[in-house]
C-alpha cells in the first residue's frame, strides 16, 4: 500500500478509486451548503454512486464552477479541476493535511509536531536501546524514521512495566500511533489519543509492510476486546 496527499485520478458518475472517492466524500462531508447542512451526509466507504454524481453537480452550482472556459465537467471532479481546488479551499483547517491510504476508504491526518517527537524518541532509541537492548533499540528507531518518512505519522514503543533488561526471545514490542487522526465511516475525525478509538487495520499494515524490511521483526495483528494491535515480534 502508499498513501497520496491529495487526488489520484478523476472522481464521478461510476468511476473513482476507492481511495479518491473517500477523499472527496470526507470533504464534502465537512463543507456546509446554502441550507447550511453538509453537502454529503452518507458514509465515507470509498464507493462511487448516483447521489454522490448529484452531490457533486450541486456542489458545482453552488460555487460557480461551471462555466465553460474553466473546463470543468459537471459531476466530475478531475485532480487538476477548479472544482477539485475550491474543494479543498472551501473545506475546514481541520481537514488540512489529509491523506488517503490507497485502495482503501482509509482516510488520516498526520500529528503537529511529528518531527519533534520523532526526534526525541530515536535518540533515546539509540542511546538507551529498548529494554536494555541497544542493537533493537536501533533497528526500532530506523523503523519509526522509515514510517515518519513515508506516511509521515509518528509509532512509538512503550516498554512494558517491569520488563527485564535483557529480554527472552521471541521478544514481542507493541505498536502504538502518536497524535494521529483519521476519518470513521460517518465523516468524523477521531483520534489514537481518545480512549476506545480503533486504528484502521489499513493504518497499521502499512507499518506492518514496513517491518517486513527489517529480518528480525515478524509483524503480528491481533483484535483483542474488539481493538486491533499491531505488534512486532522480534527473534534476535
Amino acid at each position: 500500500m502508499s498513501v497520496i496527499a491529495c487526488l489520484d485520478a478523476p472522481v464521478g458518475p461510476g468511476i473513482g478509486q476507492p481511495h479518491d472517492i473517500a477523499l472527496v466524500q470526507a470533504l464534502l462531508g465537512q463543507i456546509d451548503d446554502p441550507g447550511n447542512r453538509p453537502y454529503w451526509t452518507g458514509q465515507v466507504d470509498g464507493r462511487a454512486c448516483d447521489e454522490l454524481a448529484d452531490v457533486i453537480s450541486r456542489f458545482q452550482e453552488d460555487f460557480d464552477l461551471l462555466e465553460e472556459s474553466r473546463g470543468d465537467i459537471r459531476a466530475m471532479i478531475d485532480p487538476a479541476s477548479v472544482t477539485f481546488q475550491c474543494l479543498r479551499e472551501a473545506a475546514p483547517p481541520a481537514m488540512a493535511g489529509l491523506r488517503a491510504v490507497t485502495g482503501t476508504a482509509t482516510l488520516y491526518i498526520p500529528p503537529r509536531g511529528g518531527t519533534r517527537v520523532l526526534r526525541t524518541m530515536t535518540a533515546r532509541l539509540r542511546t538507551l536501546g529498548f529494554a536494555g537492548d541497544t542493537a533493537l533499540g536501533r533497528s526500532l528507531a530506523v523503523l519509526a524514521e522509515r514510517v515518519f518518512d513515508r506516511h509521515r505519522f509518528v509509532i512509538r514503543f512503550p516498554v512494558p512495566p517491569g520488563t527485564r533488561l535483557q529480554p527472552a526471545l521471541p521478544y514481542r514490542v507493541k505498536v502504538h500511533t502518536h497524535g494521529l487522526k483519521w476519518v470513521t465511516r460517518d465523516g468524523r475525525l477521531t483520534s489514537s489519543e481518545i480512549s476506545g478509538a480503533l486504528v484502521p487495520p489499513s493504518l497499521l499494515t502499512l507499518v506492518s509492510a514496513e517491518a517486513c524490511r527489517f529480518a528480525e521483526f515478524v509483524p503480528e495483528q491481533f483484535e483483542i476486546a474488539g481493538r486491533h494491535e499491531l505488534w512486532l515480534r522480534h527473534d534476535g
